[in-house]
């Protein structure tokens, strides 16, 4: 009888979240390499949470929420965070 060889293709759908739940340590660490790589991610940016002090990530936090709600901030409030931005770059 022969033997005949072929290959399948599955396409699963799956949540992201349940994807990166399921990932370990260092699947995770390979999968923010990979973002980086690809450029969906500034290598700059990310921080090991671990090294950081709690008021470091307390401050990350309130800047990443401040980012979050440019359009609903007057025009003085975006000129107040550029003022900061200014002297601190």
């Amino acid at each position: 009888m022969a033997t005949i060889y072929t290959t399948v293709d599955v396409d699963v759908d799956i949540e992201i979240d349940e994807f990166v739940d399921s990932c370990s340590e260092r699947e995770l660490q390979m999968l923010v390499r990979y973002l980086q790589e690809v450029g969906y991610l500034d290598k700059s940016n990310i921080r090991d949470e671990s090294k950081m002090t709690s008021n470091e990530i307390e401050f990350r936090d309130k800047m990443s929420l401040l980012s979050d709600k440019f359009y609903q901030m007057t025009i003085e409030d975006a000129e107040i965070l550029e003022k900061l931005y200014e002297k601190y770059r």
